[in-house]
């Protein structure tokens, strides 16, 4: 494959390596799956040292972009293999964020994905979120309730809402900021009282149930509710990443 690669001159020479590349990949000159060029062809077209050009390979791989395989080559990655968004995690920590804002992005994905999931969803995923309600019941019922497992179950249903929105962009949104989310779930949900708990329950019945009658405005008008109270204990404090967490 000859794709237009000319020598580059710059103090910053891997930042423009890794733009040309996304370039050509958004022009579509270099197509998923297919071997880019070794890393002495890359040099040479390039006209770049070999440390600055594995610094710029460092990054293609940290973005998802590409993947460095001994003896393979240099691969661009397919798009639907990746789960997440994690470069945009990191980036996120380092802007150090706070609770609030998290909890207002959570509302921006969760009230228009509910209502989406309404319009889209079939009656196999809404059997699911039936099931997860039936299980959050379960463990209600308990003497001393789990505030981790709580908090889990609590997780799980608005993941299956944000996959019955079937849109892309939405669900790997919500894995990215899943291990941020499920820490401020647990932080609620162990100060809930028994009966909030409660409330949370009849709330994620009520959510199923306007799905199930495909009536999203309903459906974001209740999740709206569902996440209002919450939303008013946020204290504005930076959010940081639980080391017990998963990435």
């Amino acid at each position: 494959m000859d794709a237009p690669l000319s020598p580059i001159r710059s103090q910053k020479a891997y930042r423009t390596i890794v733009r040309t590349i996304v370039g050509l990949i958004a022009r579509g000159e270099l197509e998923y799956g297919n071997r880019l060029y070794n890393e002495q062809e890359l040099m040479s077209m390039l006209g770049v040292s070999r440390p600055t050009l594995r610094e710029a390979l460092r990054v293609l791989e940290f973005l998802g972009i590409a993947t460095v395989a001994p003896r393979r080559g240099i691969l661009i990655n397919q798009p639907r293999d990746s789960e997440g968004y994690l470069p945009l995690l990191s980036v996120l920590l380092f802007e150090r964020i706070t609770d609030r804002e998290l909890f207002e992005l959570r509302q921006a994905l969760q009230i228009e994905a509910v209502g989406h999931a309404a319009e889209r969803g079939g009656a196999k995923q809404a059997a699911v979120l039936d099931e997860i309600n039936l299980r959050l019941e379960a463990l209600l019922n308990q003497a001393s309730p789990d505030p981790v497992q709580f908090a889990d179950i609590d997780y799980e249903f608005h993941e299956q809402v944000a996959s019955m929105a079937e849109n892309r962009l939405g669900k790997k949104l919500m894995n990215t900021f899943g291990v941020l989310m499920r820490d401020q779930l647990l932080e609620i949900s162990r100060a809930m009282t028994p009966e909030l708990r409660k409330k949370t329950l009849s709330f994620h019945r009520e959510i199923a149930r306007q799905i199930s009658l495909h009536d999203p405005e309903t459906a974001r008008r209740v999740m709206r509710e569902h996440l209002d109270r919450p939303y008013r204990t946020m204290t504005g404090r930076p959010v940081g990443l639980p080391l017990s967490g998963e990435l």
